[in-house]
């Protein structure tokens, strides 16, 4: 359910994009995005503080560099780029797919990385069908 709940949401936020992007350059849409993303995100944690007295701990020193990482490559790189691809899409989900192919780079990863998954055929079939199924939809 949740799963579905984000799909509708993440779609809902690419539409805006796409309608929004022709509006503000993409410097600016991130702005203000990432702006109120802070806002809603530090109103939640003040949320949970307050109603269900989560404690919120400080970020260990060894995982500090990882989140600094991810952070940047996401502003710096990922995001950009979405944005730029659902700017220049005709349609916006045209765009999205493309993008949504990163799960079949992290089963990759985990397969090689983790060892959790083993590697099947049916699994490499379905991973064929899938994005054979996206470049039919882009």
């Amino acid at each position: 359910m949740y799963g579905i709940l984000a799909a509708f949401l993440l779609a809902s936020r690419d539409f805006f994009t796409s309608n929004y992007t022709s509006k503000y350059s993409t410097t600016e849409h991130l702005l203000y995005y990432y702006v109120f993303c802070a806002i809603s995100i530090s109103t939640y944690v003040c949320y949970r503080r307050i109603n269900n007295n989560e404690k919120i701990k400080i970020i260990e020193t060894e995982d500090l560099w990882k989140y600094i990482l991810i952070a940047i490559s996401t502003v710096l790189v990922i995001t950009p780029c979405e944005v730029m691809s659902i700017r220049s899409a005709k349609n916006p989900g045209k765009a999205r797919a493309l993008t949504s192919m990163n799960f079949v780079v992290l089963f990759f990863v985990s397969v090689y990385f983790m060892k959790s998954e083993k590697m099947t055929a049916k699994k490499l079939a379905g991973i064929i069908l899938t994005i054979f199924g996206i470049f039919m939809i882009v």
